[in-house]
């Protein structure tokens, strides 16, 4: 076990010096640089797909560097067998950093580096223990969701969903299988998303979605971190902000607002038992409590999610800015 513990090491440290010296070559030498990204461009949704594109575009066009990069794009359509074969072949044209992980991690992360590449996962979980190179953009544990979930199921007799669409949209869309589902909540700085937003619609005459601003978010870190390597500075590296907010340090817990529980306004008919709780969780983490800073204490209290109601304070959660 040592001697495994101590390999891992040396291929750590390989990786980390390999990334070092690819980029600062490049740098020495004045090339372009080409950023590779794996896409869901053919499922669940090719609007999105597009989107997210037109968003690393836009990061691209706005990138004071020079010379500018070229953007590969590969299809994972959500699967992550697609997603890694796609990582592979974008390591084998070379590229230069790897941008992927929208819907699905898989196992793209650790091909790109074992690589010698650096990674950015825009997924919106996060890996504990993400290989070297790796950067993410994700705010809570890998399948956090789905374990709360299955919890609330149990404490509420409710049926909730902690893997629906909205962990690729964005958009707590409930469907009448469910009586709650556990989504995401997009975060971001106002002030960032409202220029990028500006410049966005001026040039592409469309709304700026959140699939946009994924992307965008995405490539800012990717270029964020193509100039860390290829500046070789040696001291404490500045963190690495993007539209959504600072990239959380690996060991960071989620915000408490990191993710929205949405109900059906026509709950089913509960036991006493089951109703008690439903009535204890709305005292403990109705949204408008949580703004308000009156929230009580229960069992979910230290949870990252709060129940989005119809108020209209409950509306703007899903936009509320990075501070």
């Amino acid at each position: 076990m040592k001697g495994e513990s101590r390999w891992g090491r040396r291929v750590a440290l390989g990786v980390v010096l390999a990334l070092g010296s690819g980029l600062c070559s490049l740098a020495q030498a004045g090339q372009a640089l080409t950023i590779g990204a794996i896409v869901p461009q053919s499922w669940p949704s090719a609007t999105e797909g597009e989107e997210i594109v037109l968003g690393m575009q836009l990061a691209i066009k706005t990138w004071p560097g020079q010379p500018v990069p070229t953007l590969v794009i590969k299809d994972s359509a959500c699967d992550p067998r697609k997603g890694e074969a796609a990582a592979r072949e974008l390591v084998a044209a070379k590229v230069d950093l790897v941008l992927g992980s929208w819907c699905a991690i898989g196992q793209a992360p650790k091909v790109v580096s074992e690589a010698g590449l650096p990674y950015v996962s825009a997924h919106a979980e996060r890996l504990q223990t993400p290989p070297p190179g790796v950067l993410q953009l994700g705010r809570q544990e890998l399948y956090l969701a789905e374990r709360m979930a299955t919890n609330l199921r149990a404490e509420t007799g409710l049926r909730i969903s902690g893997r629906t669409s909205c962990w690729m949209d964005f958009e707590p869309i409930l469907r009448e299988q469910y009586d709650a589902i556990l989504c995401p909540v997009l975060g971001y700085d106002k002030s960032r998303w409202q220029q990028a937003e500006a410049t966005f619609t001026a040039a592409n005459r469309r709304p700026f979605t959140y699939s946009v601003a994924r992307g965008y978010a995405a490539m800012e870190a990717g270029l964020a971190q193509l100039r860390r390597l290829r500046s070789g500075s040696k001291g404490p590296a500045e963190p690495i902000v993007t539209i959504l907010g600072p990239l959380p340090p690996a060991d960071a817990p989620p915000p408490p607002d990191a993710m929205q529980l949405v109900l059906s306004p026509k709950l089913p008919k509960l036991s006493p038992k089951d109703q008690a709780a439903v009535n204890q969780l709305l005292q403990t983490k109705a949204c408008t409590c949580l703004l308000d800073n009156s929230c009580g204490k229960g069992p979910w209290a230290d949870q990252p999610f709060v129940v989005r109601g119809n108020s209209a304070k409950c509306a703007t959660l899903a936009s509320s800015a990075i501070h």
